[in-house]
């Protein structure tokens, strides 16, 4: 599977425990199916993507799904300090998650970092509840 920013290099498989990530030695991004990023977050106390919130971005130009070969659609999280997004295919359900992974060794480290992504993406939902 070929990075989907357009880097031109085969994705390398972080092998984890029920999941399989693959990253891009290049730019850092890490690709992840829905069926297991929604068991991560699950595992670790937060909502499913579909409650994560976020903004779709319909002028974002972010690439092709290495699988379906369909233009993936960017959606915005985060706060204003610090903006998040992802790109996501909405045939396969395929999650790309930028360059905020480039130093993830293993599955280990990069299921800790899509924690720690997902717990500051829906800024807004926290604000709200703390009010």
């Amino acid at each position: 599977m070929d990075c989907p920013a357009g880097c031109d290099v085969e994705m390398a498989d972080l092998e984890g425990d029920h999941e399989t990530l693959r990253e891009c030695k290049e730019c850092g991004g890490l690709w992840i199916n829905v069926a297991d990023l929604n068991r991560i977050l699950l595992h670790n106390n937060l909502l499913g993507l579909e409650g994560q919130g976020g903004k779709v971005d319909a002028e974002a130009l972010t690439g092709n799904c290495p699988d379906c070969k369909v233009d993936l659609v960017r959606v915005d999280g985060g706060d204003r300090q610090h903006p998040l997004h992802f790109d996501s295919c909405e045939s396969c359900g395929g999650i790309f998650l930028e360059s905020e992974f480039a130093d993830a060794a293993d599955a280990k480290q990069a299921e800790a970092k899509i924690i720690t992504f997902f717990r500051n993406f829906d800024a807004k939902r926290k604000t709200r509840a703390a009010i």
